[in-house]
Parts: C-alpha cells; sequence; structure tokens
C-alpha cells in the first residue's frame, strides 16, 4: 500500500463581495429621478386639469351672461339697444336689469369664477341685427383659447394683438368696437356673443313705443300696426289724442265731447255736457244737456234739459226743450217748448198756451175767437 503525503491545505476561493451600497445608491437616485419625471409629469396634467377648469367656468359663464341680454332684448323690444344707432359705441346694460326681470339671479354678482369683472353690451353692426356682448375683463389673458371641450359655442378671445375672436363657433372682427369705444377688447378678456334678429322679432307684437326695426331711423309700420281685433277685456284706453275709426261702437260716451265730422248714431245718444257738432244723424233718441248743432240733426226725438241751438232741425217725432230752442229752421210734427224764437217754422200741429209776437199772420183758423 502505498502512501501519499498529505498535499498542503489550499483555502477556498472567494468571489470577490458586491458593494451593496454602491447599488443602493444607484437605486436612490434612479428612482429619485423616476419620481421627479412623474412629479413633473403629474404636475402638468394637473396644471392642465386646472387651467382647462379655469377656461370651462369663464366661457360658460360669459355665455350664460349674452344668454341673459338676448332674452332681455327680445322680451322688451321698447328697449334702448333696438333703437340703438349703427356704427356708434355699444351700449352698455346693467346687470341689475338682467336682475329685474328675473334673467339672472343678484347672487351671481359682477365676477367670474376666475375674478374677471363682468360687463354686458349691445351693438348694432348693421341694420336689423344687435348683437349681444358678453365681456369678462381681467388682468392676465386666458391660459388657452375657448374650445369645443367647454361645452358652449360663441365664445371666445383674442390671439395676441390681433383684433380677431376666436374660439368655438366664433370668428368676430372686434376692430369696428375698439374704433368705436378704445380698448373696448384686449387680449385680457373673455367674450361671448349673441344675436338678436330683430326683423323676426319685431313683427310679433304691438308695442307700446314706436319700434325701428331695420335702424333707418323711421319707426317700422308693420310693427306698430295692429293686423287683429284688439279685446280690452273691459279695461280702459286712456290718455287717447286723436282716434279715427270707421265704425265706433261705445256703450256710453262720457266728458266733453267735439266732433268735427259726421257723427251716426244707431242707436240712442245720451250727452250729459256740452256737445259741439257739425252733423249729427241720431237713428234713436237724443237726450242732451246741451247741443250747440252748426250744421244738420236728424233725430227722431229730442229730449234736452238745457239749451239747444244749431242751424237745421229734421225731427220725425216729438221735440221736448225744458230750456231755450234756438233754430235756424225746424220741420216737426209736434213741438213742446217753453220759448221758442225761429226764423221760420213749419208743423202740422201747434199746441201754444200764449203767443207774443209783433205780427201774427194766419191764411185760416179754426176754432179761432170772433
Amino acid at each position: 500500500m502505498a502512501f501519499h503525503a498529505a498535499s498542503p491545505a489550499v483555502p477556498a476561493r472567494r468571489l470577490p463581495r458586491r458593494s451593496h451600497r454602491g447599488l443602493g445608491l444607484w437605486d436612490a437616485f434612479l428612482a429619485a429621478g423616476v419620481l421627479a419625471a412623474m412629479a413633473a409629469w403629474g404636475g402638468q396634467l394637473a396644471g392642465a386639469w386646472i387651467e382647462g377648469r379655469v377656461v370651462t367656468g369663464e366661457a360658460r359663464t360669459v355665455a350664460e351672461l349674452a344668454r341673459a341680454g338676448r332674452l332681455l332684448v327680445e322680451g322688451d323690444v321698447g328697449h334702448a339697444g333696438r333703437t340703438h344707432g349703427v356704427g356708434t359705441a355699444p351700449l352698455a346694460v346693467a346687470l341689475a336689469d338682467l336682475e329685474a326681470a328675473n334673467l339672472r339671479s343678484p347672487l351671481l354678482g359682477g365676477l367670474t369664477p376666475a375674478r374677471r369683472v363682468l360687463t354686458l353690451w349691445l351693438w348694432r353692426p348693421a341694420n336689423g341685427t344687435v348683437v349681444v356682448i358678453a365681456r369678462a375683463r381681467g388682468e392676465v389673458p386666458l391660459p388657452r383659447l375657448p374650445g369645443a371641450e367647454d361645452g358652449v359655442t360663441g365664445v371666445g378671445a383674442l390671439l395676441g394683438t390681433g383684433t380677431r375672436l376666436r374660439g368655438p363657433g366664433l370668428d368676430f372682427d372686434m376692430a369696428p368696437l375698439n374704433g368705436a369705444s378704445a380698448s373696448f377688447a384686449t387680449a385680457n378678456d373673455v367674450f361671448a356673443l349673441d344675436h338678436v334678429a330683430l326683423d323676426v322679432t319685431c313683427r310679433s307684437y304691438l308695442y307700446r313705443t314706436p319700434v325701428d326695426c331695420d335702424g333707418d331711423g323711421v319707426p317700422d309700420t308693420l310693427a306698430n300696426t295692429m293686423e287683429t281685433a284688439l279685446n280690452m277685456g273691459d279695461n280702459d284706453i286712456v290718455g287717447a289724442g286723436n282716434v279715427t275709426a270707421a265704425t265706433a261702437a261705445i256703450g256710453r260716451l262720457e266728458g266733453a265731447t267735439e266732433i268735427t265730422d259726421a257723427l251716426t248714431v244707431e242707436g240712442e245718444l245720451s250727452v250729459d255736457g256740452a256737445t259741439v257738432m257739425q252733423d249729427v244723424t241720431v237713428s234713436g233718441a237724443l237726450a242732451a244737456t246741451d247741443a250747440d248743432i252748426a250744421g244738420t240733426l236728424t233725430v227722431p226725438d229730442l229730449v234736452a234739459t238745457g239749451a239747444v241751438s244749431g242751424a237745421d232741425l229734421t225731427m220725425d217725432g216729438i221735440v221736448t226743450v225744458s230750456g231755450t230752442a234756438r233754430l235756424g229752421d225746424a220741420d216737426v210734427d209736434t213741438l213742446n217748448v217753453e220759448t221758442l224764437n225761429v226764423r221760420q217754422l213749419s208743423s202740422d200741429r201747434a199746441d201754444i198756451t200764449d203767443i207774443f209776437a209783433d205780427n201774427v199772420t194766419a191764411t185760416s183758423c179754426t176754432g179761432c175767437g170772433p
């Protein structure tokens, strides 16, 4: 058996140890970079979201104000905005007018969510149209232009130093407005525009004031002319100047009445005060306190409690005057009067108690004394 000398002990080979500390710092740096990038990205997203919410809030606020302004003008056609001259400066509308018309809550105040000052204006760039302009004026421009994502149309802002409003459904040149009113539109403003078509709404009603629909300075004939019967519902018409009518059916006529043309009454005419008339034809009875007739009076029965005077009187029935009757020519069947002064009297029958006359000429006398 052979024996070998023991080999000297060889120590086990060791692999170099990895520096755990170095790798930890690298991971930390990497993680910090990732977190910073994510934070920056998240900040950008958050900033964009906040900017979007700001623009949306501003856009919707001015859009609602412009809509309220349009409803105000459409509901009140006598508003000054309808007659505001073409090419002149924009006309300011107080927010209190909207509140008084229940078109805007006073709790909304006069600022947008971003603290821009709200104002409302009306302008007529051309005949037949009123432009309603809602403006929100701030100190800095919007972060971005309003877009379709804001859910409104007709809203925009200026780009840089230009004068054209840009936004969803809006491309409008503000240069004429800036020319009429200096700095009316600036890059810091947000605008909403609406329109009132006067050629449509101007012909729907009878207005309490003259309405100039086309802006030519002359009241519109159609807008100020009735095309249907007017039922007052037992209410009064007061303060009328001249009334011109083909036919007037009046239940009762009160107060002083002066008729310069012919008056034809189918039924009964009762006059309590003094009445001055030219020619009067009454089919029914005429009862008058005082009647001064410069023309011809034709009436079946006349009952007067005061003086009656006129040029010609034609009667089919009875004339009863408790006062004095002074007539030019009288042709009646029966005349009962206390005092009668006439130039010519023609009657089928006259019942007279006493006659006081300078001269009486009679062709015949039945029942006269000897």
